[in-house]
């Protein structure tokens, strides 16, 4: 997924979203972004006619825009919803 033009693995546990991911070349270091899903509300749209692409919109105590191919984003979606 993407979020800020950058790519993410996204997991959801039964009270938490994390986006996770790895940066750097040479010094690694953890890119981590939270939010308890109990703080969150979800959004889903699509757009594009030819090549679509969805959205998932989650507003806690900031908001996020996650961006990639509509399948995987419905089935996030989907796994997001189940928890709330």
């Amino acid at each position: 997924m993407k979020f800020a033009n950058k790519n993410y693995q996204v997991v959801v546990t039964d009270s938490r979203l994390i986006l996770y991911a790895r940066r750097g070349m040479v010094l690694k270091r953890d890119d981590v972004v939270t939010e308890r899903l109990s703080d969150i509300q979800v959004k889903y749209s699509e757009k594009g006619m030819i090549r679509k692409e969805g959205t998932i919109e989650i507003q806690g105590k900031n908001k996020y825009l996650l961006t990639g191919n509509t399948s995987e984003m419905k089935a996030l979606y989907q796994s997001i919803i189940q928890f709330l």
